[in-house]
């Protein structure tokens, strides 16, 4: 019996979850169900502000106006991910297994393994899929199986 599982599930491009959103978020539940810990459940968005260079043309007063124009997207970005992730959590709740909720930027091949070794996860739940062939694991699981230090389940929906 797996003692802390981790969810990860990529949201902040989807409108509602996708079949290997919701597939893992099955796993999940049946794996969690009966423990006494909740499911850390994560998802991670990308915001890429761009690079503003000192200019000798553009006042500091402009400068700092822009950087919280920029801070303002990241913060409203991560608010309609939070929102998302709240919508896929509800199922699990429903089911009656305690949820932390876990937002975080970065790219999911490291933030994943980061965020599992921070929790002490001794499992991670990811979907998968590849947008390349039918029998393949997307690149972004396929490197969270490689540097896991435990195990992942890689999850599907049924064809």
């Amino acid at each position: 019996m797996f003692r802390k599982v981790l969810l990860a599930a990529a949201l902040q491009n989807w409108e509602a979850p996708n079949p290997y959103a919701r597939a893992a978020r099955e796993v999940a539940i049946q794996l969690a169900k009966g423990s006494s810990n909740p499911l850390y459940v994560l998802t991670l968005y990308h915001y890429q502000a761009p690079t503003i260079e000192k200019n000798p043309f553009i006042g500091s007063q402009v400068l700092q106006e822009t950087e919280h124009l920029m801070k303002s997207e990241e913060d409203a970005v991560r608010t309609a991910v939070e929102t998302k992730l709240r919508q896929y959590v509800q199922d699990i709740e429903d089911a009656g297994v305690a949820v932390v909720r876990l937002v975080r930027p970065g790219d999911p091949r490291e933030e994943v393994i980061r965020v599992a070794e921070e929790v002490r996860a001794d499992l991670i739940v990811i979907g998968s899929h590849s947008k390349r062939r039918l029998f393949d694991i997307g690149s972004t699981a396929q490197t969270i199986c490689k540097r896991s230090p435990v195990a992942v389940v890689l999850a599907a929906p049924a064809q």
